[in-house]
């Protein structure tokens, strides 16, 4: 998967489930994804293997009545879907593993992450900060655009503040998988908290974490936006890959939550909200920090952009 989220449920992994697969035009593929992270659908994703390879739009379902109505669903937002989809039943046991397909290694500069069962056939190069991670088909595949933006302000900060391995406090706010969070202890953070509303999101951290004996153990809660703030709680980097309908009614959370002098790194915005949400910080910062200087940097990669902001 280079491009493109895989979206999908647990919930749905039943026996008896159901498969639509079509192929789809390139054009098709970034509408639909945007319109998939909207309207968080528990049944729709896209696929892509590799960069060259055409997309796939897909769908699984506990029953054939379901996923006829999905589909009819879907046509009357994207009338120009192709007419045919493949119908197949999917053996539980199958589609298990079947994501791990599209899940691909990543790396920028000494960070890697590496599949956990490509542990024993890739070896990344001596003194790199690696970590093994199976985020499962509920969080993504790690390798998301928006996670990337998320990874490269870790690195930055890093580069910026090469003590901040001891004395900083790194929160990872909405940690989903854990995946930011176990890549600051691979880096060498020493106070790192991450937290998440989903008790599964959590579960899953703690696997990952186990996973990776090598690395200090993050502290993972299960918490929302403000109870993972509470009694007063700071970073002096907060981390954030969370999308826009969630990051606005939830700014004074974040914004309250970074020390003075300190940074918050927004990931999960699609390129036109940026503006928006741009502006909805930087109103909540001057209210809050009147005496601070912020500056402001922002990042895109495909339809994702990320959202900087630096106290001093």
């Amino acid at each position: 998967l280079r491009h493109k989220q895989l979206h999908i449920v647990p919930s749905l992994l039943m026996s008896n489930q159901v498969e639509l697969r079509t192929g789809i035009p390139d054009e098709m593929a970034d509408p639909l994804e945007d319109y998939f992270c909207e309207t968080e659908s528990p049944y729709w994703g896209i696929m892509q293997k590799e960069i060259t390879d055409p997309y796939e739009l897909f769908g699984i379902f506990p029953d054939e009545v379901t996923a006829s109505a999905a589909l009819s669903a879907l046509r009357e937002d994207f009338n120009g879907l192709p007419k045919d989809f493949e119908l197949t039943e999917i053996v539980d046991a199958e589609w298990q593993n079947a994501y791990k397909e599209f899940v691909k290694p990543w790396s920028d500069r000494q960070l890697h992450w590496i599949p956990l069962w490509e542990r024993n056939r890739l070896t990344a190069p001596e003194g790199s900060a690696v970590v093994y991670l199976d985020a499962g088909m509920a969080f993504g595949t790690g390798a998301h655009e928006t996670t990337r933006l998320c990874a490269r302000r870790l690195l930055d900060y890093l580069e910026a503040h090469p003590d901040a391995v001891e004395t900083h406090d790194l929160i990872d706010a909405g940690c989903g998988s854990g995946i930011l969070a176990l890549s600051a202890s691979a880096l060498k953070f020493q106070s790192i908290y991450g937290f998440d509303s989903d008790p599964e999101a959590i579960a899953v951290c703690q696997s990952n974490s186990e996973e990776n004996p090598h690395l200090v153990k993050p502290e993972f809660v299960v918490a929302d936006l403000e109870k993972g703030f509470a009694g007063g709680r700071q970073g002096d980097l907060v981390l954030a890959n969370i999308q826009t309908d969630v990051l606005i009614p939830h700014c004074y959370s974040l914004t309250q939550g970074v020390k003075a002098g300190g940074t918050l790194s927004l990931s999960g915005i699609l390129t036109e909200e940026l503006d928006q949400v741009k502006a909805h910080f930087t109103e909540q910062f001057s209210t809050l920090r009147p005496e601070a200087k912020i500056a402001i940097d922002s990042r895109t990669e495909g339809d994702w952009g990320d959202l900087l902001f630096n106290l001093s």
